[in-house]
């Protein structure tokens, strides 16, 4: 590693000493990388290190290694895991959530609502933890805390750069209750022998979700009241099985379908994984058996249900190595899609009741009240429109701070129909103080959703204590569902230029963050953008829509893609907080489109597609085909785990999503036309292990070298770029243009023709291995494509899709996911179409007038233009008529 540390003469003997512990470390991780304990064991020292830690929190040290014995190669990436014979004690895993398993930067901390039963709870109880860190996290300053329901039960050194750690911290008896519990992790970490800013983003320790959580007694068997304590599998997804012997028909796959949805709303899913076959085994997961009483005689162990005189639901107990299986069933269809029903409103009321008890202190679900509130924080606290919240109801806590760089963050839900534009202002009021002694490049910046939205310079070398320090930030950079915010404190100081890591001044406090930070939330517009899938993931928009019911269209419904396509239904059930009632079908004839026909899913590897689908959300077809074409026989293998559902030391390392993991493309790649220009390259991050993807961090791809342009191409550039050098030409010109499309696309609104093809087709990435794509200018007119190049690939993609950290990047009209990393290309519309959603009332009419303006700058200027020529000859008219008239 490349120290940038700056030391005067004085500092040189630290300074010496800082870069042999640093060259120490690195030989030591060398050592546990190549040793023979790396090829048989990635725990640590010994075959199966377990650090069994009292809640006293009492520092860890770890037993001294075993004897070295005769080097040998190391092992290939493919024996790289943790070996049968160092398995333990399974644990409760956390489940998936949208701030991944990485504690990055100076501070860190990662939250996981656990649902337990009366017996777990009951049991002694241990918190485990598996993790591997950074080369540059310094031990001897790095501690990783593990608190449950508030309370502290244990820290540890950070000490494991070269090889995963596990840890264990006793809980004392009680803490944990039935119903959900809140698990936190916080790190604290800094850097061995760097004092930069940029040296923060170097800091990072991965939790391995596949062997970290809770370990209590077995949960005994459940019930329908307590379903949400399934065990999720180790990437943290809710495996749901569908039993089926043999094809089913079209009616029954719908009922299936449905009932999938209504047990992700009961188990308060963050990430389904639905299959259809042969009955899951194993401590995760629960088996679904849906189907009249005729259809499902004969299964095993169904004569435990009864007599079946109605709608039915009952819960088959683990048995052997199987999961619980859930039956649904009735004496015929209309009786199973009553038991649907019942099942659905119990996660639908749960749903509900959670978000009122979190904002208007009314019941909510069981569990302790840290756990209860974590539930609905984990979703995003939610957000209507004129709110004035403190941070600490969202989640974040008064603290000071030692380090470099501070980064507090929380997450707000905002409704699926708002519209985000710049008619408006979140107000962020700071609350807190800094120290004297930073530098002048010292400043608070305020990111959403990745985006820088704001930045404030804290000026006074004497230090300031402010109370109410207002930052707006544009409600532009919002956007309908989930919004991470990011407050980054940027604290360099002038002893950070010696960076003697043990003097008195590196461990004093630079800032004080204050918990009665308020954010102010302005009004709202209520209208959906058309198209944008960003409503679609958000609250599934399009399907809920009154009218004809939203068709699920499986052009093949073959395994492949009816699990990929009941995996991406019941994640777009969670967002929308009930069961959609799909029609399902076969043909892809219009339904979005046809007289009376609703909102279409169409999920369909790109073979069998019809072309006019493709075109209908803007994508031609033949491009898509022949950037594919080099995929369509490629079988999905993905496999960031092994025999023993272990993670790789590689995935965590990179910290990609669990379950993007495809084989990176070797399409080589292509211009998707030759008036295309190439994609920007993806925005620089500070060097390090830090920069690498980060949990599928929203990237665009590489960019493409670019077809030499056409004479005519340069002479129209080069027109343009001169014309722009004179400003109100140039935005009359804007203005004209814009009026002429906007009445070119108004009147064919209103003749009603449309030949189905976009005038330009969406631009491809190469690299995608799935397109998620909208069209259409109504609701009953939207269709949602969802293709990849073949069914296996189909079903391993949406798998990548519906992880929390994926999930919640998708917006624009079309989106390309490269699986094997889990990074989303955006490409957004060129017009869009606003959509009432709301009863019309002169406040909301008010704001999305102004929301509509706002993304139409052209009509702005234009009608702005028009009403100045209107006033002026106006006022010559009546100028002419006043004073006296010389004769």
């Amino acid at each position: 590693m490349r120290s940038r540390t700056r030391h005067s003469a004085g500092g040189l003997v630290g300074a010496l000493a800082r870069a042999a512990v640093l060259i120490a470390a690195l030989a030591a991780s060398a050592g546990l990388a190549a040793g023979p304990t790396a090829a048989q064991s990635f725990l640590g020292a010994g075959p199966a290190e377990r650090l069994t830690v009292p809640p006293t929190g009492d520092a860890l040290r770890p037993p001294p290694p075993p004897p070295a014995a005769p080097a040998r190669p190391a092992a290939p990436e493919a024996e790289r895991r943790i070996s049968p014979q160092a398995a333990i004690a399974p644990a409760r895993r956390f489940p998936a959530g949208t701030r991944g398993y990485r504690l990055s930067g100076e501070e860190a901390s990662l939250a996981f609502p656990v649902y337990l039963t009366e017996a777990q709870a009951r049991g002694s109880a241990r918190l485990r933890v598996s993790y591997i860190s950074s080369i540059s996290v310094a031990p001897e300053s790095s501690e990783l805390v593990g608190s449950v329901n508030g309370q502290r039960v244990g820290w540890t050194r950070i000490q494991a750069p070269g090889a995963v750690k596990v840890v264990e911290f006793v809980l004392p008896e009680g803490l944990l209750k039935a119903g959900y519990n809140a698990v936190t992790l916080a790190a604290s970490q800094r850097h061995r022998v760097d004092c930069s800013i940029e040296a923060t983003y170097e800091l990072w320790t991965q939790i391995d979700p596949s062997r970290s959580g809770l370990v209590v007694p077995p949960a005994g068997d459940l019930d329908l009241k307590t379903l949400a304590a399934l065990e999720p599998d180790e990437s943290g997804a809710l495996p749901v099985g569908v039993i089926l012997a043999e094809k089913p028909s079209l009616e029954r796959l719908e009922r299936m379908i449905g009932a999938v949805q209504a047990v992700a709303l009961v188990g308060r899913l963050a990430r389904p994984a639905v299959t259809f076959g042969a009955p899951l085994n194993g401590r995760t997961g629960v088996n679904l058996l849906v189907g009249t009483a005729a259809e499902i005689r004969g299964y095993e162990g169904i004569e435990e249900v009864g007599p079946i005189t109605g709608p039915r639901l009952a819960l088959l107990p683990q048995r052997g190595s199987r999961a619980p299986v859930l039956v649904v069933t009735g004496p015929g269809g209309a009786d199973v899609r009553q038991a649907i029903a019942t099942l659905a409103a119990s996660g639908q009321a749960s749903g509900q009741t959670s978000g009122q008890a979190s904002g208007q202190g009314e019941e909510g679900p069981a569990g302790t009240p840290a756990g209860t509130d974590l539930t609905t924080l984990t979703r995003g606290y939610p957000i209507r429109g004129g709110e004035d919240l403190t941070l600490e109801r969202l989640g974040v806590a008064t603290r000071e701070f030692s380090g470099r760089q501070l980064r507090v963050a929380f997450e707000v839900r905002f409704p699926a129909d708002f519209v985000p534009a710049d008619y408006g202002k979140v107000m962020l009021h700071l609350a807190g103080g800094y120290a004297a002694g930073l530098e002048p490049s010292a400043q608070i910046v305020v990111d959403i959703n990745g985006r820088n939205a704001a930045s404030v310079a804290l000026p006074y070398s004497r230090g300031e204590v402010f109370d109410d320090s207002a930052i707006p930030l544009p409600l532009s950079l919002w956007r309908p569902g989930l919004n991470r915010v990011e407050i980054s404190a940027q604290l360099p100081a002038l002893a950070d230029r010696a960076c003697d890591t043990l003097a008195p001044a590196m461990k004093r406090a630079r800032f004080l963050f204050l918990d009665r930070t308020r954010l102010v939330v302005p009004a709202l517009a209520r209208a959906v953008r058309q198209p944008d899938l960003a409503a679609v993931k958000a609250g599934a928009v399009p399907f809920l829509a009154p009218g004809a019911r939203p068709r699920l269209v499986l052009p093949t419904p073959d395994r492949d893609s009816a699990d990929a396509a009941a995996t991406l239904v019941a994640r777009l059930a969670i967002a929308a907080g009930r069961v959609i009632d799909f029609e399902l079908a076969t043909d892809e004839r219009a339904g979005g489109g046809a007289a009376g026909g609703g909102a279409s899913l169409v999920v369909a590897p790109v073979r069998a597609l019809n072309p006019v689908t493709l075109q209908a959300v803007g994508l031609d077809p033949d491009q898509v085909r022949r950037i594919w074409e080099g995929r369509a026989e490629t079988v999905a293998t993905p496999g960031p785990f092994g025999t023993e559902g272990v993670l790789t030391l590689d995935r965590l390392r990179r910290n990609l999503p669990m379950r993007c993991a495809l084989p990176p493309s070797a399409t080589p790649l292509r211009v998707a036309s030759a008036a295309q220009p190439p994609a920007p390259p993806a925005p620089q991050r500070p060097a390090g292990p830090a920069a690498a993807p980060a949990g599928g961090a929203s990237a665009a791809p590489a960019a493409v070298p670019p077809a030499p342009a056409s004479e005519a191409e340069l002479i129209a550039r080069w027109d343009e770029s001169v014309r722009g050098t004179s400003v109100l030409p140039a935005v009359l010109a804007g203005a004209w243009d814009g009026l002429v499309r906007h009445a070119a696309q108004a009147r064919e609104t209103v003749s009603g023709w449309t030949d189905g093809a976009p005038s330009e087709a969406v631009p491809l990435n190469p690299r995608a291995s799935l397109i998620v794509a909208e069209g259409g200018a109504r609701f009953d007119e939207t269709t949602v494509l969802v293709t990849a190049p073949n069914p296996s690939m189909l079903k391993a993609s949406v798998s990548c899709l519906v992880d929390p950290v994926v999930w919640t990047r998708l917006v624009g009209q079309a989106a390309f996911l490269d699986a094997s990393d889990g990074n989303l290309s955006i490409v957004e519309p060129r017009s869009v179409g606003l959509i009432e959603t709301q009863p019309r009332s002169l406040a909301n009419l008010r704001l999305v007038s102004a929301a509509w303006l706002s993304l139409n700058p052209g009509i702005y200027v234009g009608m702005t233009l028009l009403m100045a020529l209107c006033l002026g000859l106006a006022t010559t008219a009546l100028v002419r008529q006043l004073g006296r008239r010389n004769t």
